[in-house]
């Protein structure tokens, strides 16, 4: 454990380095007013801090870096609480528009989340599997295209093209749907195709091809399942120093393409029960460039659909305040879309 003295010195190194990406001096430390000491204690306090692996020394300046063990060290021990009501003001106006969809208020959050922190965002939408089917509606807009909506328990509505082809018509359509909303009503979405046994006999003897029928119905019902993946500001990580070159970009955006806020999540929740907001620094996320941090949470809808958002960015981020942001938005989502 660190005395007081080097926790301060570790905190003023992270705070500052993470706003100017600057190496910090001992001028500037002792400057601050969490520092009672001179300049030659707070040089041998640092040597210390860099020998037990808290602050790496840049060849280049006399200034020190946290080092992954120091940001971890700060994050867990270090962090004040952060004033985000600019944030919050924003975000809870969409929370508060009953015209839209979970998914449209979470993709808008993850374009504020992204603007307002300067990091990307990945947004995972809930898993509606649970949810069941309330009606099916057909909106023919040519002789082969028609669309297909789907209504679920929940007000969630998914569009679907239907093209017609020699095989079947708008005609069969429209009586595939009828028996669809009087045999599957109120059935969830993943209990649908079992259903489909026992429709096939009736479907058979009213549409000649009601097999191609049943799977187009199939693999729309599989979309729909699928939990929506949206990022939001790629371009604020490409920004930053950390990412320079062409071969780091191309690692980073792979990286990002692949994350899963909910797998990142239980694998730190599965240690600390108690925590909303899980955090990984460096190659605790998995990516082989020591210079990333991911910290996500994840949600439920109606206390069964999860999902999960994770901000992502170099380590040089404003842990505090991206912890706050979850913490605040995981307790949000649970007020607004458990009741």
């Amino acid at each position: 454990m660190l005395t007081t003295r080097q926790e301060n010195i570790l905190k003023c190194i992270v705070e500052e380095y993470t706003k100017t990406a600057q190496p910090v001096g001992s001028k500037f430390i002792m400057e601050s007013p969490l520092i009672d000491a001179s300049s030659a204690t707070i040089r041998n306090e640092c040597v210390i801090l860099e020998k037990e692996g808290y602050l790496e020394k840049e060849h280049t300046s006399s200034g020190r870096i946290p080092s992954t063990m120091g940001y971890r060290y700060y994050v867990d021990n270090l962090m004040d609480s952060k004033n985000i009501d600019d944030i919050k003001n924003r975000i809870e106006g969409l929370f508060a528009n009953r015209n839209m969809s979970i998914n449209d208020v979470l993709d808008q959050t993850g374009k504020i989340l992204s603007e307002m922190t300067n990091l990307t965002t990945v947004v995972v939408g809930p898993n509606i599997e649970q949810e069941s089917l309330k009606k099916i509606e057909l909106l023919p807009i040519s002789n082969d295209r028609a669309v297909v909506v789907f209504v679920l328990s929940n007000g969630h509505v998914e569009n679907k093209m239907f093209v017609t082809n020699e095989d079947f018509s708008i005609s069969d359509l429209k009586i595939s749907i009828e028996l669809f909303n009087d045999r599957l009503e109120n059935t969830k979405i993943n209990e649908i195709e079992k259903k489909f046994d026992l429709i096939r006999p009736i479907l058979e003897q009213q549409v000649k091809h009601y097999e191609m029928i049943l799977k187009q119905f199939a693999n729309a019902l599989t979309s729909i399942v699928k939990p929506t993946y949206t990022t939001h500001g790629m371009q604020y990580m490409l920004q930053n120093p950390e990412y320079n070159n062409p071969e780091r970009i191309k690692q980073i955006v792979k990286f990002i393409e692949n994350i899963s806020p909910f797998d990142y999540f239980q694998k730190q929740q599965s240690k600390e029960k108690e925590n909303k907001v899980s955090v990984q620094i460096g190659k605790e996320t998995g990516f082989n460039n020591d210079d990333v941090a991911l910290l996500s949470t994840t949600y439920s809808v109606d206390n069964i659909q999860e999902g999960g958002i994770a901000l992502v960015g170099p380590k040089r981020l404003e842990y505090d305040k991206v912890y706050e942001i979850l913490e605040w938005l995981s307790d949000k989502i649970k007020e607004v879309y458990n009741k």
